[in-house]
């Protein structure tokens, strides 16, 4: 009988062990999970303010509209297949799915890709994981109205792509008085701001 009840309690610690041990480890993909969100989120807004820069900076918003210049901040032609931390990320496919989320089948011009490599590259000596991905698409909104006249409107979606297949994407409006092409162009303001799931 106390070989029985020995037997018994036995089981029951082990059972009790391998509980603990799968609730520890659920908490921690959990907290990693939400780690690598959260650090694409803010990869992706902090990509979508590089660009907003550039695009202040630049006096012709044009050739930058119709593919004509990208930015500085790529690593190498603007399609195929980057790895990043165990998976890929196939750019060509991930600007597909840019134009299916931001709307571009409304008639809008297509989103093209601008800025992209790795989130490492953008923002050196800051202490981020090498394994975060950024990209950022453009596109001219003008046509689909900001509700003032002789304004330019330009779409930006960045995303970002974290290691364990995470990914976040930032979408933003900005608009400049006097159009897309002025020698002498007016400030740049943030126009919407949206978090895309």
């Amino acid at each position: 009988m106390p070989l029985v009840i020995a037997m018994m309690a036995i089981t029951l610690l082990t059972a009790l062990g391998t509980v603990f041990v799968l609730g520890t480890m659920t908490e921690t993909a959990i907290a990693a999970n939400y780690r690598d969100g959260t650090e694409a989120f803010y990869a992706a807004d902090a990509a979508v303010e590089f660009v907003v820069q550039d695009l202040a900076a630049a006096s012709d918003w044009k050739v930058i509209l119709n593919g004509e210049t990208m930015s500085a901040f790529i690593d190498g032609p603007p399609g195929g297949v980057r790895q990043v931390g165990a998976g890929t990320v196939d750019l060509t496919q991930a600007t597909a799915d840019i134009n299916a989320i931001a709307g571009a089948g409304r008639g809008s011009p297509p989103y093209a890709l601008y800025a992209y490599g790795r989130f490492a590259d953008l923002v050196p000596n800051a202490g981020v994981r090498p394994f975060i991905y950024v990209a950022v698409w453009v596109a001219d909104l003008s046509d689909e109205g900001s509700g003032e006249p002789g304004s330019a409107v330009v779409g930006i979606v960045g995303r970002a792509y974290g290691p364990a297949g995470s990914r976040r994407s930032v979408a933003v409006s900005i608009a400049r008085e006097g159009g897309v092409d002025e020698s002498a162009p007016g400030p740049v303001r943030v126009a919407s701001w949206d978090d895309l799931r």
